[in-house]
């Protein structure tokens, strides 16, 4: 059975049952929220609850009685349980979502917490930031044609024109190490940032960040904690501190 968020007078409380939500004052003007809704409802459009609501029909008459003698009954009360009122939790806030952070600010926060593992990240912030990661990345290896290009033009000049093919050779050696070295040291300065977002995208979703060891020493286990990155994290406050999205409106 479904559990519903009831808001009354400006506060929010839940979940309920359908029992408990009429318990608690629920009218056909009520703003409910359950999983799968994408804002808050009226009860009368939501069919379980309209069909709660629903005055029941009136009994149909009962047959006229026909007076029957019968014998005195002792009067004998059946203990009635004692039930206690059920658990409701404190009311829920109204957390409203904050802006979609776009691509240059993603790329600028990540990089400004270089080396923060802790607090929360949200969804554009890492996805961006990996986005731009990986163009970077791919710019760097398509630039290993040049290398290769200036090798099979050295080739040509050894077959063709009889160049110095230890000279020819030498220059290609020196400018491929050139490149390596340029390329470690941007791939290597980027992969800090990257797994200390992805580390704060994972405790936004209230995962541990130290699942992000998968992405760097599995194989294929490495996509786990990037598909743990997808979800949305919970607007509340959780063990790894307040929302970076959601904000609490009072």
């Amino acid at each position: 059975m479904a559990q519903y968020y009831l808001a009354q007078n400006g506060q929010k409380a839940g979940p309920f049952s359908v029992e408990q939500l009429l318990q608690n004052g629920l009218n056909p003007n009520s703003l409910v929220f359950t999983q799968g809704m994408t804002a808050w409802t009226k009860a009368s459009e939501v069919p379980e609850l309209a069909a709660a609501l629903a005055p029941a029909p009136a009994p149909a008459p009962a047959p006229a009685a026909q007076p029957q003698y019968q014998a005195p009954q002792p009067q004998y009360q059946a203990p009635q349980p004692q039930y206690q009122q059920p658990y409701q939790q404190p009311a829920m806030g109204n957390y409203v979502a904050t802006p979609q952070m776009d691509f240059v600010t993603a790329v600028k926060t990540c990089l400004q917490k270089y080396f923060d593992f802790k607090g929360r990240a949200r969804r554009s912030e890492f996805w961006w930031f990996y986005l731009a990661c990986y163009v970077v990345t791919g710019i760097l290896g398509a630039l290993i044609k040049i290398p290769m290009a200036y090798a099979n033009s050295a080739a040509h000049d050894v077959v063709y024109n009889g160049a110095d093919f230890a000279s020819a050779n030498s220059n290609y050696h020196t400018m491929l190490i050139i490149w390596a070295v340029i390329f470690g040291i941007i791939y290597l300065g980027l992969l800090i940032p990257q797994l200390s977002a992805m580390c704060r995208r994972l405790h936004d979703v209230g995962k541990s960040g130290h699942l992000m060891w998968l992405f760097l020493v599995c194989g294929i286990g490495g996509l786990i904690p990037l598909i743990l990155c997808i979800p949305e994290g919970r607007p509340e406050p959780n063990k790894y501190g307040e929302s970076p999205k959601f904000v609490l409106q009072q």
